[in-house]
């Protein structure tokens, strides 16, 4: 099957060594928009921003685990066979791993302050 393509040069893309490629004469460099999309360009002398996620709250945390302790209480009540021993077990697991991230956060928080102030 032949070669369709036509020959353009060497078809070298980069210089060779040794050569530069001469800067275009009369561009200046390009200036950037003072917005991107739906977000400015950021302020050099403004203050730095929060980089993350903001903290969970130690009491929406707490709620959760407490949720979760109810309703392990309420399988191991209201579930018959071992189905209810199971998931009783499993909810109030979670709901003390969620205690832990609210006890967590708590003290997080709690260091904080006691830094800042």
């Amino acid at each position: 099957m032949a070669n369709d393509k036509r020959r353009r040069g060497s078809g070298r893309v980069t210089p060779r060594a040794g050569q530069e490629k001469p800067a275009p004469a009369g561009k200046s460099r390009a200036r950037l928009p003072g917005r991107i999309g739906p977000f400015e360009r950021p302020n050099a002398e403004g203050p730095l921003g929060q980089v993350g996620r903001r903290p969970s709250s130690p009491f929406k945390l707490l709620a959760f685990a407490a949720m979760y302790v109810a309703c392990g209480i309420i399988a191991l009540i209201a579930l018959k066979g071992s189905l209810r021993i199971i998931l009783g077990v499993v909810f109030i697991g979670v709901g003390l791993l969620w205690l832990r991230g609210a006890a967590t956060a708590a003290l997080r928080q709690q260091r904080r302050t006691d830094d800042d102030g």
